[in-house]
């Protein structure tokens, strides 16, 4: 076997330090970035407080120590919740949260399993008599976008809500759910709406704009109502 050529070596060498050099150059450019410090709490967080191995789906849900202690992480951070169900061990969330001095948004799922739907309202509307805390109420969370329900359904949900729910109920869809069925900002109170650039492929210089441009444009479509960016 004959040794390498001294020119062999020298492209060797050439193409090791290419690579190098190339490895330096992606790793100097997706060097992770430190976030900002902010001083202030945030006016409010989505908060789906499962912990690993658990899920909704598999019907493991946390225990209120473990909701408890999410919640004691967030009190200096945040001053409202929002959650997404009022089934088993979520219910306890409005309770937990008004002993840290948190408002919560208190959502019921609402999906194609009619019998779900109505123990889900029923909890909401109990729990909002129940906790002052809870400001707001809302009947699903992406159910339109979804295509679980029809819209006739939805809306028989968001009426039964309100019926027995206390505080402004409302339905979460991203925006343009809303400026496609404007027949559904009849029935709520506000307009629980999710803007998502990164979602929708915006480029994250463009995002903040994006943001303000959407719920401006849902301000203008829905004079009188109070937009809340829920997502």
């Amino acid at each position: 076997m004959r040794a390498p050529s001294a020119a062999a070596l020298v492209d060797l060498a050439i193409v090791a330090c290419v690579g190098l050099l190339f490895w330096a150059a992606t790793a100097a450019l997706n060097r992770p970035l430190e976030a900002p410090d902010w001083e202030r709490p945030l006016a409010g967080l989505s908060f789906s407080p499962f912990w690993d191995d658990q899920s909704p789906l598999e019907g493991v849900f946390p225990s209120s120590a473990q909701i408890e202690a999410d919640v004691v992480l967030l009190k200096d951070r945040v001053r409202s919740l929002r959650t997404y169900s009022a089934e088993a061990s979520l219910a306890d969330v409005p309770g937990i949260a008004a002993r840290h001095g948190l408002s919560v948004a208190l959502g019921a799922w609402i999906g194609a399993d009619a019998a779900r739907n109505r123990r889900e309202i029923d909890a909401v509307a109990r729990l909002s008599w129940r906790h002052g805390n809870v400001e707001r109420v809302i009947a699903g969370n992406e159910t339109m976008l979804r295509g679980d329900v029809a819209l006739e359904r939805l809306v028989a949900e968001i009426r039964r809500l309100r019926n027995a729910a206390r505080g402004p109920v409302s339905t979460s869809e991203p925006w343009h759910v809303w400026l496609d069925h404007p027949e559904l900002a009849e029935e709520v109170d506000f307009i629980a709406a999710h803007v998502l650039p990164y979602w929708e492929g915006l480029p994250l210089d463009e995002s903040v704009a994006y943001i303000f441009q959407r719920y401006e444009e849902l301000r203008a479509a829905f004079p009188g109502k109070e937009v809340v960016l829920t997502e």
